[in-house]
């Protein structure tokens, strides 16, 4: 026999593994390992898997039912079916652009007159004139030496180049103005500045034009200087403030502003104060009025030069007050026509109206006011029938969609002879056959679900069950439901339904609409006992009585009792405390404890296997190595 002895070391404890016995130890001790795995650690391990997948198979449907609630139950939704305007809804034309209108819930079909005589405006506070002087030279233009040369003039924001090649006085120069911007738009003049010299103007013409700026050519010589305009020396080459520059130090230097002791001005608008220094920017000022919450805007006119602080809503009274300070005349100067503000007046259907807006709801429709009306314009609501047979078709397919999932789980058989695969087996499958196996071995794990089949019967019942104080039902619109099989599958007669949908619109928005004169609304319903709930239910229409059922399946927020939705109780669902919180993690959690125990107890059973082969392996290799020394004593001996 051989004598030889093969070591191992493994987790720092040493192993005799060699074959001085002949013994295979490592696959004698595998196969009795696996062996022993298969008592237990696989059925725990086969276990942990199926509740795991079951809890997967839960909070699929879980995420199926919320996605559904949030489209027809949710009151923040377009397509919610808890909202009865999205049953009232019409086709709303007007034969004026002065009025536009929407409906609200409370709206019916049918046509209405209005005429608007007066729109709601705001008050305002402006400047009289132009905060800036016209554009003028700082000195007299000198006609000696333009040739080749040019200026440009931006008139309301377009630019013209004007050659100065022909220009010898005055005149002349007003026939290049005139060949570059058009005849009749600016006028170029002379006028006697402060230091008595003779400088130009260049001013509008009566010819609607606003903003009038010079500056230099991009490209070639220059006239401006020749001209006179030279901004260094106190010219005017903008008759529109830079707002972003310009001071009020500016603004006073051409409207005689006069200033506080403190260099500046005090303003209040509508009890909010505000100081500004001379150094303050226009833009500066702007901001920090419009950025405080004091009822009222202020803006820099660019086509007025003017400014223009408007309060924050329309309609007559007090709703602009501006105060001043001492030792400065900011407002008399700056800010000194003022306008009030007006309430709309309006004539709907013969009543007369006054509002503070231009925004009047009567009688379900919201007018929105544009103009004034020389005759009456006539709004019309035309009832929307399809739009409504869209909502309540989308509706009835996703639901029937829902629970066709739903049954297809509850009604899938399992099969015992696919239980989920131990790591042993996927080591000898392909990845294939692997998903094969695991597809089949996670079909029907929730066979015969006791809490989806209540929920299915729970919601087939609050589509059928009568309501109190609705004269009409599902069936006599043109929905019915199909075999019992089907778990509350829904069916659409198209032109039964459009049919009632025209007949009789207000009862169907009842049929789903309506709220328990009880216990109404959504905020609460979680809070409700067992027979308040049982009385809301026999008040309150399908979509409620929907919102109810699912709310105690699926529900984030916990009941009178303290727990959560009860699928979300047994299997929970991410990002919310549920999430560990439920009976499935609590199953699987155990599972996982068990596991580890069964480990460890593994681990030692596993040392005892090696170390029993390990003693015998050094008990024979000892026996070998006596069995040759004594036949190598015997040879001698005999030879001797």
């Amino acid at each position: 026999m051989s004598s030889s002895i093969t070591t191992t070391t493994i987790n720092g404890t040493t192993r005799i593994t060699g074959l001085a016995s002949g013994i295979d130890v490592d696959s004698i001790v595998e196969q009795l390992m696996a062996a022993e795995k298969e008592k237990k650690l696989n059925k725990l391990q086969q276990k942990e898997q199926l509740a795991t997948w079951r809890q997967e198979a839960y909070r699929e449907i879980i995420s199926d039912l919320q996605t559904f609630t949030n489209k027809y139950f949710s009151l923040t939704s377009s397509s919610s079916l808890l909202s009865s305007k999205n049953f009232n809804q019409f086709t709303v034309s007007s034969s004026s652009s002065a009025v536009t209108a929407s409906y609200t819930s409370a709206a019916s079909a049918g046509s209405h007159t209005v005429t608007v005589s007066q729109l709601a405006t705001k008050a305002t506070l402006a400047s009289g004139a132009s905060l800036s002087a016209d554009v003028q030279g700082s000195a007299a233009a000198d006609y000696s030496d333009l040739s080749g040369k040019s200026v440009v003039l931006t008139v309301d924001g377009t630019e013209y180049t004007v050659s100065l090649d022909d220009v010898t006085d005055l005149a002349s120069l007003q026939s290049a103005v005139d060949d570059a911007v058009g005849e009749g738009k600016v006028t170029v003049a002379t006028t006697t500045n402060d230091s008595g010299a003779s400088v130009l103007t260049i001013t509008a013409a009566d010819s609607g034009v606003q903003e009038i700026a010079v500056s230099s050519p991009d490209a070639g010589d220059s006239g401006l200087s020749a001209l006179g305009f030279v901004a260094a020396d106190g010219a005017v080459l903008a008759n529109r403030l830079t707002t972003s520059t310009a001071t009020l130090e500016d603004v006073a230097a051409y409207l005689g502003i006069t200033f506080n002791s403190t260099d500046g001005i005090e303003l209040t608008v509508n009890g909010t104060s505000f100081s500004f220094d001379k150094s303050t920017t226009v833009d500066e000022l702007i901001d920090e009025i419009n950025a405080a919450d004091c009822g009222a805007t202020i803006e820099y006119d660019q086509t007025s030069g003017k400014l223009v602080m408007t309060a924050a809503t329309t309609g007559a009274g007090n709703k602009l007050t501006v105060a001043e300070g001492t030792g400065s005349d900011f407002l008399a100067k700056a800010l000194s026509v003022a306008t009030a503000g007006k309430d709309a007046k309006l004539t709907v259907d013969g009543q007369a109206m006054t509002r503070s807006t231009n925004t009047v709801t009567a009688d379900g429709v919201t007018y929105t006011l544009n103009a004034t009306t020389d005759e009456d314009a006539t709004v019309s609501l035309i009832q929307d029938t399809d739009a409504v047979y869209d909502l309540v078709s989308s509706f009835v397919e996703d639901y029937n969609a829902l629970i066709a999932t739903i049954t297809a789980e509850i009604t899938a058989d399992y099969d015992a002879d696919y239980p989920p695969l131990t790591d042993d087996q996927k080591a000898e499958m392909t990845d294939e056959e692997i998903e094969n196996w695991e597809a089949q071995a996670k079909t029907g794990l929730l066979e015969d679900d006791s809490l989806l089949r209540s929920m299915l019967s729970e919601l087939r019942s609050a589509v059928t069950d009568s309501i109190s104080g609705v004269s009409t039902s599902i069936f006599a619109i043109g929905i019915d439901t199909g075999s019992y099989d089907e778990n509350g599958k829904l069916y659409i007669d198209e032109d039964a339904l459009k049919e009632a949908l025209q007949s009789d619109p207000d009862e169907i928005v009842k049929l789903f609409t309506q709220q328990s004169s009880s216990y109404s609304g959504t905020a609460t319903v979680r809070k409700l006992t067992s027979a308040q709930l049982s009385t809301r239910y026999k008040e309150e229409g399908v979509a409620y009585r929907f919102y109810d059922v699912l709310a105690k399946y699926t529900s984030t927020v916990r009941d009178s009792s303290g727990s959560k939705g009860l699928l979300l109780e047994k299997a929970g669902v991410e990002n919310d405390s549920s999430d560990t919180a439920n009976s499935l993690s609590e199953l699987i959690e155990d599972y996982q404890t068990a596991l580890a125990d069964e480990e460890d107890r593994l681990d030692d059973y596993e040392e005892r296997l090696y170390s029993k082969y390990t003693t015998l392996e050094t008990y024979i290799s000892n026996m070998n190595a006596q069995l040759t020394a004594l036949q190598s004593y015997l040879s001698s001996s005999t030879g001797s």
